[in-house]
């Protein structure tokens, strides 16, 4: 399952990243194994090491000079396909969501100015309607926040008036599944994320300022064993994982040690019970390994979390919003010198690599599969607002660049 966490993530990212505020992270990428030498087996292949050695320290002389980050390995950078997609941007529909086998649900504009489920694949969009049974028809701002591998797609409907009143739908190919509210006084509702086995994660708000997490399978919500004031549900993988953030009013913060920790911060439960992070996550992959960040004064950094075990993947404002199968991550970040923001993508044997698209003064990303494909959305340089597919190819026309760590003349 692969789903977007822009939502969330937007509200770290403008709290670290681009001109707002905090959002950064530290150290680099996770270490990666040394390359054995041993091998070299006579004088020339020595020679032909050393010689090698010296072209990468002269490459990692000029990567400095220039203010950028080498990669790890001065390899091959991957390349890219780039498509534009027809859905709408972000502030108009919020959410949008990429499936392990290449389809990309999200919404698309009606004549009326209503907004519908659109799945796009293969450069084929199909219009899936609205939902059925809603208290009026005022409910028609459709958004998307998780597919899963089945093409099962679920997210929330409201109104023009903003997030609430709302309620969570499931698309399932028959057609769609208006879900309650948890409490019939609540405000509206969000399903957020779903696993291979139909399970659905989302939150009910309750009140104007708290939000509470519940899982949803066969047809009944259960509650989480999360303890806070608010609590939110982003992610669940296919062994029922559960991840999300929560936050703490200032009595339980006193009265638990946790004073200084007033931002959200993320749990997992598993098998019934929950384990709390030390900073905060947007995605799980069936690995149980989750993707956010972590908070160093005042700043967001990009973090991958194993067994409840943080590392911090990169060293700039940013946080990481996907990860896949294979520990990839993908995330957005504030290059050094620039109030825009870029797309990063991460694994343990490259780093972090820049993957903004030619042409974007700013992008963000917003969900990877196992694939490897990247859906991400940005602003183009003149001031266009476009989601876009990001697909592994040998010859494709994006190559992945080295992170920006020093400010640039001219940078946005």
């Amino acid at each position: 399952m692969i789903y977007s966490r822009r939502d969330w993530a937007g509200c770290h990212a403008t709290k670290g990243m681009s001109n707002i505020a905090p959002g950064t992270r530290p150290t680099g990428a996770l270490p990666r194994s040394s390359r054995n030498i041993l091998g070299w087996q006579n004088r020339d292949a020595i020679e032909a090491g050393l010689t090698m050695c010296r072209r990468s320290t002269v490459l990692a002389m000029l990567f400095l000079a220039l203010g950028i980050a080498a990669p790890l390995a001065l390899e091959a950078a991957e390349r890219y396909d780039v498509t534009p997609l027809p859905f709408l941007p972000f502030s108009d529909t919020g959410g949008e969501a990429l499936s392990n086998n290449g389809a990309v649900a999200g919404g698309i504009v009606n004549s009326d100015g209503s907004v519908s489920l659109g799945e796009w694949h293969e450069g084929v969009l199909t219009n899936l309607g609205v939902p059925p049974g809603l208290p009026s028809h005022d409910f028609n701002r459709l958004r998307v926040f998780g597919i899963n591998n089945s093409g099962t797609i679920v997210g929330t409907i409201h109104t023009p008036a903003g997030e609430t009143p709302s309620r969570s739908f499931i698309y399932n190919r028959g057609g769609f599944t208006v879900l309650p509210l948890v409490d019939p006084t609540d405000l509206g509702g969000a399903a957020i994320g779903i696993n291979s086995s139909g399970q659905v994660v989302g939150y009910d708000r309750i009140s104007d300022r708290n939000e509470i997490g519940w899982l949803w399978a066969n047809g009944a919500y259960s509650s989480l064993p999360v303890s806070g004031t608010t609590t939110v549900a982003l992610g669940i993988n296919s062994s029922g994982t559960i991840i999300g953030n929560r936050t703490l009013n200032f009595v339980r913060r006193l009265l638990t040690g946790q004073f200084c920790c007033a931002g959200e911060r993320g749990y997992v439960v598993s098998q019934g019970a929950a384990q709390y992070l030390t900073g905060f996550v947007y995605a799980i992959n069936d690995q149980g390994e989750a993707a956010g960040g972590s908070t160093s004064g005042g700043v967001a950094l990009a973090t991958v979390f194993r067994n409840g075990t943080a590392t911090v993947i990169l060293s700039l404002p940013s946080s990481a919003v996907g990860i896949n199968s294979s520990g990839t991550a993908i995330g957005s970040y504030q290059p050094a010198g620039y109030n825009r923001q870029h797309i990063f993508i991460w694994s343990a044997s490259s780093g972090a690599l820049d993957l903004t698209p030619d042409g974007y003064r700013s992008a963000e990303a917003a969900a990877i599969n196992n694939r490897g494909e990247v859906l991400g959305f940005g602003e183009t340089m003149n001031g266009t607002s476009q989601y876009f597919l990001l697909a592994p190819a040998p010859n494709g026309v994006l190559a992945a660049k080295a992170v920006i760590t020093s400010a640039r003349a001219g940078a946005p």
